[in-house]
C-alpha cells in the first residue's frame, strides 16, 4: 500500500508541477553473469596494493568500501573523517564535490540506484549525499509550496516533506499549486552537502550498518545496536531541485516504516547487529557481534530465516566471532570477512548447496590473513578487502590460474 501511495506522490508532483519536464534516467545496474566454472576457485592477489604510498594519501583506519552504479568506489576513511572516492584503477577522484566529503568517523556506507550515498558513524543519525546532484548545474530549489485542500477548500502552505508525508499516509485531498523556488546560492549549496536523512526515534541509539533496497526501490535499512534492531525506512522528497536544463529532481528524507528485525537470540532476531546487505530480490542479510547466529539471511517481506542450524554451514555456532562485513558477488555467492579469524569465507547462496561453504582454492585469498579487516566488496570477480590494521585495500581476482592475470597485476 505504501508503495502505491508513494508512486501516487511522485505522479502528483510531476503531473501538477512539471508535466513538460524530462524525467531523470536512472543509471543502468552493473550486472554480470560471468562464471569460470565450478572448480575454478582461486583468488589471486592483484598488485599494487592500495595503500597510502600508492594512493598518494595517508589512509587512517579505513572501514568500509562500496561501488556505485556508475563504477565509482567509495571508501570510509574513519581516522581522517573523510569519504574517499576512487576509480577502479585506484586513483582518487576529487571532482563533483567528492574531494570534500567530510564526516566525523564514517563507518559504513551504502549507495542506491539514484546515487544517494548513505553514511553511518555510530551516532543516532543516518547521513546522505547525492552524487548526481553534485555533478549537474542547479537553477533553483524548493523546500515548500502552496497546495489546495479539496476537502476544506482552502489553500495551505507547507514544506515538501510535510506534503510528501501526507501523501504517504494516504491523504489524497491535497493538490499542488505552486512551489516556492529559491535560487539563493546557500539554498543550492545545501542540496550538494552531506545532510541528515533520518534521526533515530529513541534516545541513545547507535547506527552501525546501512544498505539500500534493490534497484529502483526507495527502501533503506539501518542496523541499530543500542536497542538491537534493524530499522526499515522509506525515502520521500524533502526538497525539489530544478536544473538549468529544466529537469526536476528530488532530495530525499527517511520516513520510518517498521523494524523487520528485533532483539533475540534465535534465527531471525538480532543481538548487536552490524553490517547489512540486500540482494536483487530484496532479501536482507546482516551480521552481528552478539547472539548465536552471527550471519543471517532473511527473506524479503516475511523476514523469515533462509538458513537454519544443523542444516547450513553458515549457521554453525561459533563459526564467526566478529563478522564486520558481508558482500555478494555477481552470481549471488555470499562473502564474509571475520576480524577474529583474520579471514574471508564464501558461501553458496542458491540451489541445493545454499548456505554451505564454497572453496576459495589453495592460494591467494584462501590463505591470506588480514590484520583487523573491516570491509569487503566483490565487483566484476574482484574481491576487495579493507585491511584497517594495515591502512590498505587488498584485491583478489577470481581466475583459473595466475597466468590468466594481466602482466601488470602479477606479483613480481
Amino acid at each position: 500500500m505504501k508503495k502505491i501511495l508513494y508512486t501516487a506522490l511522485f505522479f502528483a508532483l510531476f503531473v501538477s508541477l512539471a508535466c513538460d519536464q524530462e524525467k531523470l534516467p536512472l543509471p543502468v545496474p552493473n550486472i554480470t553473469t560471468t562464471s569460470f566454472g565450478a572448480n575454478d576457485t582461486s583468488y589471486i592477489e592483484l598488485f599494487p596494493v592500495w595503500n597510502s604510498e600508492h594512493l598518494g594519501y595517508s589512509l587512517n583506519q579505513p572501514q568500509d568500501i562500496i561501488i556505485g552504479p556508475d563504477g565509482l568506489i567509495f571508501l570510509a576513511d574513519k581516522g581522517n573523517n573523510r569519504i574517499l572516492s576512487l576509480t577502479k584503477a585506484g586513483d582518487i577522484v576529487n571532482r563533483d564535490g567528492m574531494g570534500s566529503l567530510q564526516i566525523s568517523h564514517p563507518q559504513n556506507l551504502a549507495i542506491d540506484s539514484r546515487l544517494n550515498l548513505f553514511m553511518t558513524n555510530q551516532s543516532d543519525t543516518l547521513y546522505g549525499w547525492n552524487q548526481y546532484l553534485n555533478s549537474i548545474a542547479i537553477d533553483k530549489v524548493a523546500e515548500s509550496g502552496t497546495f489546495y485542500d479539496t476537502e476544506s477548500q482552502e489553500t495551505v502552505t507547507m514544506t515538501i516533506f510535510e506534503y510528501s508525508l501526507q501523501v504517504a499516509q494516504g491523504n489524497t485531498s491535497l493538490q499542488p499549486q505552486e512551489l516556492n523556488y529559491s535560487n539563493d546560492a546557500n539554498a543550492i549549496q545545501n542540496v550538494k552537502q552531506i545532510y541528515p536523512v533520518y534521526v533515530a526515534q529513541e534516545s541513545g541509539s547507535q547506527f552501525n550498518g546501512v544498505t539500500a533496497g534493490p534497484y529502483g526501490q526507495f527502501d533503506v535499512y539501518i542496523s541499530e545496536s543500542t536497542h538491537d534492531k534493524i530499522i526499515q525506512i522509506q525515502l520521500i522528497p524533502q526538497r525539489i531541485v530544478m536544473t538549468t536544463n529544466g529537469t526536476m529532481l528530488f532530495q530525499h528524507r527517511g520516513l520510518y516504516i517498521k523494524n523487520p528485525v528485533s532483539f533475540g537470540s534465535g534465527a531471525g532476531t538480532a543481538d548487536d547487529p552490524y553490517s547489512l546487505l540486500t540482494d536483487r530480490d530484496g532479501n536482507l542479510y546482516f551480521s552481528q557481534l552478539g547472539g548465536n547466529f552471527r550471519v543471517q539471511k532473511l527473506f524479503q517481506g516475511t523476514w523469515s530465516p533462509a538458513y537454519v542450524l544443523y542444516q547450513h554451514d553458515i549457521m554453525d555456532l561459533n563459526r564467526f566471532e566478529t563478522p564486520y562485513d558481508l558482500a555478494l558477488d555477481e552470481n549471488g555467492n555470499l562473502f564474509v570477512i571475520d576480524a577474529a579469524s583474520k579471514s574471508v569465507s564464501k558461501f553458496d547462496n542458491s540451489g541445493q548447496n545454499a548456505g554451505n561453504l564454497l572453496p576459495l582454492g589453495d592460494k591467494g585469498l584462501a590463505v591470506t590473513e588480514f590484520e583487523n579487516p573491516r570491509g569487503i566488496m566483490v565487483s566484476e570477480n574482484i574481491v576487495y578487502v579493507v585491511e584497517s590494521g594495515q591502512n590498505r585495500i587488498r584485491r583478489f581476482q577470481y581466475s583459473v590460474s595466475e597466468s590468466d592475470l594481466p602482466d601488470d597485476d602479477k606479483k613480481p
